[in-house]
């Protein structure tokens, strides 16, 4: 397994465009690239759907679908199993993760072996503990129980502002903060950052690049 998590940005803007050329390495025109959109609101299905499509279809990409809710949870399973990269977008990560195990795809994404691209909320829920810090959405900061596929956690769209509330958390936990434009790539526990990520330690900050 891999995973790519995805701070934020605009992709259309290229914003993104240093996250996709890396993730050519690992993603060929033949890749199958299923959408899970279950953090995010109905409403937003076809702007995620057009964002991802741009994104990949610009590195040679064509087979993108999206995960249909009305499937059966066996349906989706098999959906899972048929594809080589899960993108999952951004939105509420606790909307996400209910989601997931009201579906039944927890453990099918465990023991998926192939690319898994998280955006904002969608790269929160990989981390076994899910940090979403307070803002406009969130009166208090949570941490919530997440897919435990890395051990670490992240903060996405970070810009400096929450470190007040980052720092006490990182004496349990690793934490790296991920700007819009930037990424941590994830394989084998060697991490690698795609462009300036922060990382939290013992309550200290240091940049990584």
């Amino acid at each position: 397994m891999r995973i790519c998590f995805i701070g934020g940005g605009n992709p259309l803007g290229g914003e993104l465009d240093d996250v996709m050329n890396y993730l050519t390495k690992y993603v060929g025109l033949k890749s199958k690239i299923l959408i899970i959109p279950f953090a995010t609101d109905e409403s937003r299905l076809d702007r995620w759907f057009n964002s991802v499509k741009t994104s990949f279809e610009d590195i040679g990409v064509n087979h993108i679908r999206l995960l249909d809710y009305g499937l059966t949870n066996q349906e989706m399973q098999n959906e899972i199993k048929e594809h080589n990269v899960l993108y999952f977008t951004g939105g509420r990560p606790e909307k996400l993760m209910a989601n997931l195990k009201e579906k039944e795809l927890v453990q099918a994404i465990k023991d998926f072996s192939g690319l898994l691209v998280g955006v904002s909320a969608g790269a929160l829920a990989f981390s076994n503990d899910c940090i979403i810090t307070k803002d406009e959405d969130y009166p208090e900061t949570l941490v919530i129980k997440g897919l435990g596929l890395v051990d670490f956690s992240v903060e996405v769209h970070y810009d400096g502002t929450v470190d007040v509330e980052l720092i006490p958390l990182s004496d349990q936990r690793d934490i790296y903060g991920i700007p819009n434009g930037c990424a941590l790539f994830w394989e084998a526990e060697v991490i690698t950052p795609i462009n300036s990520v922060f990382h939290f330690h013992r309550r200290s900050r240091e940049i990584i690049e």
